[in-house]
């Protein structure tokens, strides 16, 4: 609930025994105390960094009324059109809603953001063209975009996708400080004892470079991590001050 913060209020209260953790993600640590400083939890103090997984780049589609072909032409197409599009998110301060922010003011277009509950509902909603335009995970996008529902246009990420080769990343289509992506990380409560952490570290690591698991995550479009708990402390106070700069420029606030 509440785009995690629910659990990671719960957590952040919990007994640091090492038998209640959290699986986070970019919105619990990184943009939800961006956009409400009252969250209810501090990101850094109030939680034991153990293991980032995996994450995911976002793919940009839109449904197939819109008469683009690529990102070129959607800005074009949206400048033409100001606030004639919507773009749909998962919800207020998920990394969706924050990249669609952060894609209007790199482009200086007018889009109205339209915020669900979830993102299977955004998705189902851009398939029936209530909506025109989304960021989300390519997973449940190249499916459908295969079979004429969508659009694809492109990808924050680093990389192509596998899943979708041909469609370029928004670098490469000319877009530059576009590169956002959603991880996820297992946390416990702050206070949980060094080994614990190691070995919870351990049994984590090992599971994620299984040869297994390993392409079992490519597969799904998502770049697999197995790293250890002083890289994903550093990693999560960067990413911190990166989203908190991001939400500053934005302007984003608690609705």
């Amino acid at each position: 609930g509440a785009s995690g913060a629910t659990g990671a209020r719960a957590v952040a209260r919990a007994e640091p025994d090492g038998y209640t953790l959290l699986y986070g993600t970019t919105s619990v640590f990184a943009i939800n105390p961006a956009v409400n400083p009252n969250i209810g939890y501090d990101p850094v103090k109030n939680f034991a960094p153990i293991a980032r997984t995996f994450d995911s780049a976002m793919m940009l589609v839109t449904h197939p009324s819109v008469p683009v072909k690529n990102v070129s032409e959607l800005v074009a197409y949206a400048k033409a059109n100001p606030g004639k599009l919507n773009f749909g998110s998962a919800g207020i301060g998920t990394p969706m809603h924050v990249t669609g922010e952060m894609f209007k003011f790199q482009t200086a277009t007018q889009m109205q953001h339209v915020p669900y509950s979830g993102g299977s509902q955004s998705i189902a909603d851009v398939v029936a063209g209530h909506i025109q335009v989304l960021f989300e995970n390519p997973l449940q996008l190249v499916p459908l975009a295969r079979d004429g529902k969508l659009t694809m246009l492109g990808l924050t990420g680093e990389t192509r996708n596998p899943q979708a080769p041909e469609i370029p990343t928004l670098e490469e289509a000319g877009f530059k400080d576009l590169e956002m992506s959603n991880w996820w990380g297992v946390l416990g409560p702050k206070g949980m004892a060094p080994e614990t952490v190691r070995i919870l570290n351990k049994h984590l690591q090992d599971a994620f470079r299984t040869p297994e698991n390993i392409a079992m995550l490519e597969r799904l479009g998502l770049v697999p991590y197995a790293e250890s708990v002083e890289y994903f402390q550093a990693f999560i106070q960067k990413e911190v001050k990166v989203w908190k700069g991001v939400i500053d420029d934005l302007g984003l606030k608690p609705q």
